[in-house]
């Protein structure tokens, strides 16, 4: 009678432990907690993904392999990632997760909405794993919008990507010169590597000549950039009083250039926002004291 009880027992606990077994509830994704941009280049973008995944059921969850992907609009993946090792979801618990994840830089600037400067995606995840001995598979899909309004504003008006410059002066001139005043031009290339759409409205600057300011300066004609349009030649207009520029140049003009600084701020329309940032460059203008005096 003893055995046949002590039978009875494990029978109900071995049912009572394949009933968690086939009542296995799939983990679930509480939220995303963070979406960080690590970097942008003009041909990756690295972001950090948190996510808080909850595992449901009264045991532990071993899980093998975990992969995201991040989805468009159109549930086209633009960007994977997966942890390389074996993690535990403990028992009625929910754990944070973080992923690195890898995109192209032009599928990710397409998908910033114009309205409020965001990108809007699905994360979509799948894992693999064991409980209680048994293979278990589990997956979702959660929507996600990023603001990329900061990010915008600082790379933008930065010109520069990977350590090179995309504002690259082509040459300074000496175009007017009159007894009040005088005009330089400054040709330049505007490259746009990242594949944006945006405005070149403006460049209000100040120029330089030994430290003293002795012009102001901007943009000849606003320049419009889109994703298919990799660089833009333009011109900056200066205009300087001779007096000024003489006192502060004449020992360069001897040497036959005078060295120059230019200081201001880069104003561009971009994704319904204007963006505006300091920004400066130097370079020389190949002219003699006597061309001056002459003209």
């Amino acid at each position: 009678m003893i055995r046949f009880l002590k039978l009875i027992a494990l029978l109900c606990v071995l049912l009572s432990l394949s009933g968690c077994i086939f009542c296995f509830k799939k983990p679930t994704v509480d939220k995303i907690q963070d979406l960080k941009i690590l970097s942008i280049s003009p041909d990756k973008t690295e972001l950090q993904l948190s996510v808080i995944v909850n595992n449901p059921n009264s045991y532990k969850i071993r899980v093998q392999s975990f992969e995201l992907e991040l989805l468009n609009q159109n549930r086209s993946r633009v960007g994977r990632a997966s942890i390389g090792k074996e993690i535990i979801l403990p028992k009625g618990k929910s754990i944070n997760l973080d992923f690195k994840v890898s995109l192209d830089t032009r599928p990710l600037v397409k998908m910033v909405s114009g309205i409020n400067q965001d990108v809007q995606f699905f994360v979509a995840g799948q894992g693999k794993g064991k409980a209680m001995g048994i293979s278990r598979s589990f997956d979702f899909e959660e929507p996600y919008s990023l603001n990329v309004k900061d990010q915008l504003q600082t790379v933008m008006p930065r010109f520069s990507a990977k350590g090179q410059d995309l504002f690259k002066v082509q040459r300074t001139y000496v175009d007017e010169v009159s007894l009040s005043k005088s005009q330089l031009k400054v040709d330049f290339i505007l490259l746009n590597p990242y594949g944006l759409t945006f405005n070149f409205k403006g460049f209000p600057a100040t120029l330089l000549i030994d430290g003293k300011e002795v012009g102001t300066a901007n943009l000849r004609t606003q320049m419009s950039f889109n994703e298919d349009i990799y660089y833009k030649e333009g011109t900056l207009i200066i205009n300087l009083s001779n007096l000024k520029s003489l006192f502060g140049a004449v020992k360069g003009a001897f040497k036959g250039e005078i060295a120059y600084q230019v200081k201001g701020n880069v104003l561009i329309d971009a994704f319904g926002m204007e963006i505006s940032n300091p920004y400066e460059f130097s370079d020389t203008i190949p002219v003699n004291i006597w061309d001056l005096l002459l003209k």
